[in-house]
């Protein structure tokens, strides 16, 4: 059980850490944290990480809150759902503040976790 809480506490702390480097505007750390066949998904279609990175570029991120981790260790690999609710303006508007599933897959690449697929699952 002890190594379960522990996967579960990194698994987290990598989600919130790729949200503060958004926040940030920390592209060269969060590039990092992305493998370079990194696949996301959202209601728009999916892309490759160039593209995603570009998008998150655009993207003004104010105060998260997070909800609801669930986290599957499968050898290597970290597969995290939770719930997000963030402020965020894309092309000048206000989306949605109401919570929104995310999905990751996590990989451990050369004792690094790199994020290998992401899902953020907010209608828009």
């Amino acid at each position: 059980m002890n190594n379960q809480k522990s996967f579960e506490k990194e698994a987290e702390a990598l989600e919130r850490l790729s949200v503060k480097l958004i926040q940030d505007k920390n592209w060269e750390a969060l590039e990092k944290m992305l493998a370079p066949s990194c696949q996301f998904v959202s209601s728009q279609g999916s892309c490759d990480k160039e593209s995603a990175m570009r998008l998150m570029k655009e993207m003004h991120l104010g105060p998260v809150q997070f909800k609801d981790f669930k986290v599957t260790e499968v050898q290597d690999n970290l597969i995290v759902s939770f719930w997000i609710a963030a402020l965020e303006y894309r092309d000048g508007k206000e989306l949605s503040a109401e919570y929104s599933p995310r999905l990751s897959v996590w990989k451990k690449i050369d004792s690094q976790w790199q994020c290998i697929a992401y899902a953020d699952l907010i209608a828009s």
